[in-house]
């Protein structure tokens, strides 16, 4: 569901158990997800990079999430100005398709 904005399935399922649980260490994170350690420590630093998750700084070693509203809708806004400047560049190139099939 979240793969349109640029997230895998890995990805999208450690957020969305983050989400549920609140907070939570890798090696638990791991077991609810079926996954080793080292793939859920690369998806938690994917979540980071993309602001949808953190470390906590209240509870060190353990993971949250960043509240969905805020995060995924950063994440949303950032693909609707990518959309936007892509049918821009659409636009323009059928303006130079145009003008190039109009010159005899």
């Amino acid at each position: 569901m979240l793969g349109v904005l640029g997230l895998e399935d890995t990805h999208e399922a450690a957020y969305r158990a983050l989400v549920s649980v609140g907070a939570a260490d890798v090696p638990d994170l791991a077991r609810r997800l079926a996954l080793g350690e080292r793939d859920t420590e690369r998806a938690l630093r994917r979540l980071e990079q993309n602001g949808l998750a953190a470390q906590s700084s209240a509870r060190p070693g353990r993971w949250v999430a960043a509240p969905p509203g805020v995060a995924l809708g950063a994440l949303l806004t950032q693909q609707r100005h990518e959309l936007e400047r892509a049918e821009l560049a659409a636009a323009l190139l059928a303006e130079e398709y145009r003008a190039a099939a109009a010159e005899p």
